[in-house]
């Protein structure tokens, strides 16, 4: 936008201030609250089951640390070892997982305050092959 007078600015000051409160208020914050959903369901990665023969196959995941760095990712790749292998009337059992943090540091702030920090996210290795039948309840 291109003000030329101090009360343009006003003007569309006062439109924005309109559009963050009241009847637009509402629309607001469910974009927000859309915009956080969509970030945190987009924070853990899984790829496709890889077959590295004699019967076992492999996925590897990535979580971030709001996803519980290491440990979701190993929930993430076990979750797709449990589609993989219920798709062939099965229930995987692990073979190895292969789980490591990463870790990713920030910085910023000043004077004392709050600003960065170190982060754990997580990537995992799940070896695993499937067993014919459904896995007891409360085994994993």
């Amino acid at each position: 936008m291109n003000w030329k007078t101090p009360s343009q600015l006003q003007m569309h000051s006062e439109r924005f201030d309109y559009y963050l409160s009241g009847a637009s208020g509402d629309s607001m914050k469910i974009i927000c609250l859309l915009a956080v959903a969509i970030v945190l369901t987009g924070c853990a990665m899984v790829s496709d089951v890889m077959d590295t023969g004699n019967g076992t196959y492999m996925v590897s995941a990535h979580a971030a640390p709001i996803r519980g760095g290491a440990a979701g990712a190993n929930q993430v790749a076990y979750e797709a070892a449990k589609k993989f292998c219920g798709g062939r009337d099965g229930h995987p059992v692990v073979l190895e997982a292969g789980a490591r943090d990463v870790y990713q540091g920030s910085f910023g702030g000043s004077n004392g305050s709050f600003g960065g920090g170190v982060f754990a996210a997580g990537n995992t290795d799940l070896h695993f092959r499937c067993e014919p039948g459904v896995q007891n309840a409360g085994t994993n």
